[in-house]
């Protein structure tokens, strides 16, 4: 594996559109009164091993809890950009955090949630070269849900396969799993502030829908998404998602067509439960309690 780093830190090098061209991949975080599980997100992201560079844009919108002193600790390393500012909710908060990213790709990961591995990052984008023409528009993986370690029901959140050659059906990848070229995002608008809980899935079928984006399959969990969150919390809260859905896609597709498409996205939804301890463990613990110790 580290050949095969060296070998494509040298391609990116001989190109030229590497860290001098700033960053591949932003990572945008956005927080509000995190501090009891954001340094799992820094960390796992802060210790990837990559031949490519990485940016972390953490938008806080206003923490009272300490979320902000730890974001500032992590951040005298380089590497996290700042965006500290009032917003109109979740998902002002990550317009704000696509607006200050630079990289050719972006991936949002919640401030509760963590990369699998410390090589996730590079096998996703594996083979890719930064500003390449080729590269594709989307590159999607898994996300798992749950509480780490715990045995309980958690949900494996799997891309369906079939997404890439049937467009329009009601499936979609999770944000946490999903590296969008940046100008995607900026030409679909961002997302939707005035919505509460839907916006990610529908900026995603306006992308599939307006751009029929080119699509790659990592075909591995990206995230780990801890259990909770507003979208996720009870039957009311996927019933009001679904209707928020369900109002942006009428005046495109009609009800029928919207109904069904609201249809399979709840049944992928459904399929996604599992019962046991859900895989992946805090694999940067061991170097978190190290930056705890020098802090």
């Amino acid at each position: 594996m580290a050949h095969e780093l060296e070998t494509v830190r040298q391609m990116h090098a001989a190109i030229g559109d590497s860290n001098s061209s700033g960053p591949f991949v932003s990572i945008v975080t956005v927080s509000l009164n995190a501090a009891g599980t954001i340094e799992d997100t820094i960390a796992s992201v802060s210790m990837q091993n990559a031949a490519f560079a990485i940016e972390h844009v953490c938008v806080d919108g206003g923490s009272t809890d300490g979320t902000r002193e730890l974001i500032d600790q992590w951040a005298q390393a380089g590497g996290i950009q700042r965006v500290y500012e009032r917003d109109r909710g979740i998902y002002d908060a990550m317009n704000k955090g696509l607006a200050a990213a630079r990289g050719e790709y972006v991936l949002y990961l919640n401030a509760d949630d963590f990369l699998v591995t410390p090589n996730i990052l590079e096998r996703a984008l594996h083979g890719l070269v930064p500003r390449h023409h080729a590269n594709p528009d989307l590159v999607v993986g898994d996300v798992a849900m749950g509480v780490p370690g715990r045995r309980g029901l958690w949900r494996h959140r799997r891309v369906p396969r079939i997404l890439g050659r049937a467009r329009g059906i009601g499936f979609f990848p999770l944000h946490q799993g999903m590296f969008a070229k940046r100008r995607l995002l900026q030409e679909v608008g961002g997302f939707n502030m005035n919505l509460r809980l839907a916006a990610d899935v529908n900026q995603f079928y306006d992308i599939e829908r307006l751009f029929k984006p080119t699509m790659r399959f990592v075909n591995a969990d990206v995230a780990f998404m801890r259990a909770g969150g507003a979208a996720n919390a009870g039957l009311r809260a996927i019933y009001l998602g679904s209707m928020e859905i369900f109002r942006h896609l009428r005046p495109i597709h009609g009800a029928v067509r919207s109904a069904l498409m609201v249809a399979a996205k709840t049944l992928q939804s459904v399929s996604e439960v599992r019962y046991g301890v859900p895989p992946h463990v805090r694999w940067f613990e061991a170097g978190l309690r190290e930056k705890r110790k020098s802090a």
